[in-house]
């Protein structure tokens, strides 16, 4: 007996409307296959762990110590000592480091230091590089007051430092097209020779180098003019504010990140507020120093003026 919906001759019977036209017939979806349930599941169950494992490793255990330390001194002496002995550290371990160098007189103390310890004969800065973070546009090597003349007098010509590795800013020039010239040349010396440590000081405002607040942290080496504030508490050094340069070039925020270790140093009561807010203040570019909240390996020291709003002699930040 014929099975109701085939034909004589075995094909297929269609269903028809009213009339005759032919109705599709709707395709009825059979079910998965044993094996392509088993597949489904399995992929799912893989899924879902490498989910639990990705959260296992990087959010529930991802590290959040703090690796940034700071450490208060009772006076400017005391920091310079730890300071010295901790770049002594470094240069004996790393002969041939590229270090960044602090200008204005919070360092000055240190320098010295580090000179006796030359001479002394207990270290060496033969093969170190030495690199500036920033300069006064305009002035020439000897001008008295370039910072050029300042760090090449006050430290560089005192140790054994050649004078082939010596990078410091340009400050010739007599435009602005010359200043901004001098700062994309630095720019490329920097890029080939990335800072082993960079040494810095700040303003009572929190202004590294010449990065003053609401500086754009992504800048790198740049021409900055200078505020009226700065030109004039520097006037007298060159007897009127006519003679005192308009602009500054600098190391960037950005310039300053990507050395691979730094150490800051601060002192006198003037110094607390920003001290502070590097320790227990947020990220702003209304104070620069709290860009150095996102680098990984600085270290700060201070006198124990500079540190009046931490109660810790050491802390972790």
């Amino acid at each position: 007996m014929e099975e109701k919906d085939k034909s004589q001759q075995g094909q297929e019977l269609l269903d028809v409307d009213e009339k005759g036209k032919t109705i599709e017939k709707k395709e009825v979806k059979k079910p998965a296959k044993n094996s392509e349930t088993y597949t489904i599941v399995l992929v799912t169950f893989l899924v879902v762990v490498i989910i639990g494992l990705y959260l296992k490793i990087w959010v529930f255990n991802k590290d959040t110590t703090k690796h940034n330390n700071y450490h208060k001194l009772k006076t400017a002496d005391d920091m310079n000592r730890n300071i010295g002995e901790a770049i002594v550290r470094f240069v004996r371990k790393n002969p041939k480091a590229k270090i960044g160098l602090a200008t204005g007189t919070t360092p000055a103390g240190l320098y010295e230091y580090l000179i006796k310890k030359y001479q002394r004969n207990e270290v060496s800065f033969k093969d170190v590089q030495f690199f500036s973070t920033d300069g006064l546009c305009g002035l020439s090597k000897d001008d008295k007051n370039s910072y050029h003349n300042i760090l090449t007098n006050t430290f560089l010509n005192k140790i054994d430092a050649q004078e082939k590795n010596i990078h410091l800013i340009k400050e010739e020039g007599s435009s602005l097209e010359d200043f901004k010239k001098n700062a994309e040349e630095y720019n490329e010396l920097l890029a080939k020779n990335p800072i082993d440590l960079q040494l810095l000081s700040f303003g009572e405002n929190g202004h590294i180098g010449s990065n003053e607040p609401d500086t754009d942290f992504n800048l790198p080496t740049h021409v900055v003019e200078l505020t009226a504030e700065t030109r004039e508490k520097k006037k007298d050094n060159f007897g009127g504010l006519d003679k005192t340069p308009k602009y500054a070039i600098t190391q960037g925020i950005k310039n300053v990140l990507q050395a691979k270790e730094i150490i800051v140093m601060g002192k006198g009561k003037g110094k607390a507020k920003a001290v502070n807010e590097l320790v227990n203040g947020v990220y702003t570019k209304k104070c620069p120093i709290t860009a150095l909240k996102n680098h990984d390996k600085v270290t700060l020291y201070t006198d124990e003026e500079a540190g009046e709003m931490i109660k810790e002699y050491n802390k972790k930040f």
